[in-house]
């Protein structure tokens, strides 16, 4: 490693920590894992077993008081991310946070502040704006190959039962909709940007009570300016997984099936290896000359790690930061209003930023 490398305190070793962010840490030019956070012996214990170079902190407060620590990285509960993300600004560390970003729209602005006041890095771990279904997806419709853009499904389906830990509970910002939402969410603002109109969302509970309060399965239907539908939906209930993406336009259609294969390699420690996805998991099809017409697609390479490559050259000046910290606070805006219209029954409209 370069002495001039950033040196990363990631505080949270379970499976985000481990899988999801460690792996890209260490392969991105410029940055380095110095340090890990947990509370648990074990955690610390599996962090020093993995990367032997690493120094493990029992407590936030101790790890920021390390003046090694230059960037901290939040994989820790949804209701941590804010408090947690300040103090370490305030101290002058950089910040990435796991999404999702933070509660609620005011703990965002705060976070932001902190950021602005500081002068320090600040972004969040949007990992699946570089998912190959979601490329894909994106360069059909710059290519305008759908016609004009009617409606899209965004789907995430799987049986099982409750979250474990504190996943499953609200106060800490469990839920599915927090979690995979986030990413959905996410990838609708970077195809259309801050364009959702009103929501409309319906949440079913399932779990048993003393297991869970979150929802186990949502629906959740976005207007968007200029006419257009997007539509999510996520369920523990299905025995069948429908498709991860549906489009449909004027000129044709598009439909893709399962989710992207790279979180798969990452568990199975191959975190970075390039996955080509099977062709037949994707269906497009057009209007044509004799009538409707399927086309061959060639999925694109999905690509996680180029988040924290470009956080390591954004800290070098070589690049602009690829998610802003203001993106993601659009995102938690649409889920504020999509938990409202769950609680209340209702449709809720978004005022402008």
């Amino acid at each position: 490693m370069s002495p001039s490398d950033c040196n990363i305190g990631m505080v949270g070793y379970g499976l985000g920590g481990r899988v999801f962010h460690a792996p890209f840490i260490q392969m991105a030019e410029g940055l380095r894992l110095h340090a890990v956070c947990s509370r648990t012996d074990v955690r610390r214990r599996e962090a020093e077993r993995d990367y032997p170079e690493v120094v493990t902190y029992a407590t936030l407060d101790d790890m920021l008081g390390d003046p090694n620590v230059d960037m901290v990285v939040l994989v820790t509960p949804h209701d941590t991310h804010a408090p947690m993300a300040v103090q370490a600004m305030d101290l002058g560390k950089h910040v990435v946070t796991d999404k999702v970003m933070c509660m609620d729209e005011a703990e965002g602005r705060s976070m932001i502040e902190a950021s602005t006041r500081n002068g320090v890095l600040f972004s969040v771990y949007q990992n699946r704006r570089w998912d190959g279904d979601f490329l894909t997806l994106k360069e059909i419709l710059s290519e305008g190959r759908l016609g004009e853009l009617y409606s899209i499904d965004s789907r995430v389906d799987r049986l099982s039962g409750p979250s474990y830990g504190w996943r499953a509970w609200k106060r800490h910002g469990g839920g599915r909709t927090r979690d995979w939402g986030a990413h959905l969410i996410d990838q609708m603002l970077q195809l259309f940007g801050p364009v959702v109109r009103r929501v409309y969302a319906q949440y079913e509970y399932r779990f048993p009570e003393d297991e869970s309060d979150v929802e186990s399965d949502s629906i959740v239907l976005m207007e968007l300016e200029g006419g257009i539908s997007f539509r999510i939906e996520l369920s523990n209930q299905a025995f069948t997984p429908r498709p991860r993406f549906e489009a449909v336009g004027s000129e044709g259609s598009f439909r893709k099936h399962g989710t992207d294969p790279q979180e798969e390699v990452a568990k199975e420690g191959r975190a970075g290896s390039p996955v080509v996805e099977d062709p037949a998991r994707y269906e497009l099809k057009r209007r044509g000359s004799k009538g409707v017409e399927e086309v061959a697609l060639t999925p694109m390479l999905g690509r996680w790690q180029t988040f924290y490559e470009n956080i390591g050259q954004v800290l070098a000046g070589k690049e602009k930061l690829a998610v802003k910290p203001e993106e993601s606070l659009e995102g938690v805006r649409v889920l504020d209003a999509i938990r409202a219209s769950a609680d209340k029954h209702i449709a809720v409209e978004l005022s402008p930023k």
